[in-house]
């Protein structure tokens, strides 16, 4: 499935004897990333609600994940993948999003390793985008592709699950989080999603802390087959959009885990 310029979701042939790697990305890549994120959730009933007007305004709609993207991949903390063919056009076909939380002794490794001279140019940088990105927005009369009320209440919910499942809870500040992992609807089933999560567990069994997450209805049945369990429901209505009692927050767990912090449960 692609977007086309008029913002239809059109259904695409996949080529399944192509090789697929997965490598680091850049910020070259941040508009593939934004637009695979931006097809995968398309026809989501979660998207239809936020996004009532996506076909009428797909430039905007597109916008908005290629702007989250790019300010992920500015923080120090973010290690962003690819999966991509390995044909010579290298078609970007999934991408994941990881963000290194807490205070750890990884934590810090991370941001040490990254150095001070890039640090200060991703500040630039961030400030420098943002700065662009109002801009833009202002020409273009705001995001004409959402319901702004959608919008709020979604973020609200967000707050809501934020505070029952992660703040305040000590044992879980220090940890990896996937923003954001998606593949395209005609490349699912290959094993993309589960290479691409590979990826920040390793890190995470490396680092000895737990991975977060908020996993849709559909994403459910793989994180579950990587080892995640589910911390909760989602609280609020989004369970009613997604169509089924499903989806929620879930977290993997590195050996000794759950022993080290039996007290702090």
């Amino acid at each position: 499935m692609s977007l086309t310029a008029n913002g239809k979701a059109t259904l695409t042939t996949a080529a399944p004897q192509e090789e697929i790697t997965i490598r680091r990305a850049t910020l070259l890549d941040s508009p593939d990333v934004g637009k695979a994120a931006a097809t995968t959730y398309f026809s989501t009933p979660l998207t239809s609600w936020r996004h009532p007007h996506r076909e009428k305004y797909p430039a905007a709609y597109q916008r908005g994940f290629f702007e989250r993207a790019v300010t992920r991949m500015l923080s120090p903390r973010n290690e962003t993948y690819v999966a991509c063919l390995s044909s010579p056009e290298g078609k970007i076909v999934g991408a994941a999003q990881f963000v290194r939380l807490g205070d750890d002794a990884g934590a810090r490794k991370m941001i040490h390793d990254v150095g001070v001279v890039r640090r200060v140019l991703f500040w630039f940088l961030s400030w420098g985008f943002w700065a662009w990105c109002q801009v833009w927005w202002l020409f273009q009369g705001g995001d004409k592709s959402i319901d702004r009320e959608a919008v709020e209440t979604f973020a609200a919910w967000c707050r809501v699950d934020e505070g029952r499942f992660w703040e305040g809870r000590e044992e879980r500040v220090n940890r990896w989080h996937a923003q954001s992992v998606v593949v395209l609807p005609e490349w699912q089933g290959r094993g993309i999603g589960k290479r691409l999560m590979a990826e920040v567990l390793r890190r995470a069994e490396r680092d000895g802390v737990m991975v977060g997450l908020e996993s849709s209805v559909k994403g459910e049945g793989l994180y579950r087959k990587l080892g995640f369990e589910l911390l909760g429901r989602f609280t609020t209505e989004v369970d009613a959009l997604e169509g089924a009692d499903r989806g929620g927050v879930m977290a993997w767990f590195p050996e000794g885990w759950k022993e080290r912090h039996s007290g702090q449960s």
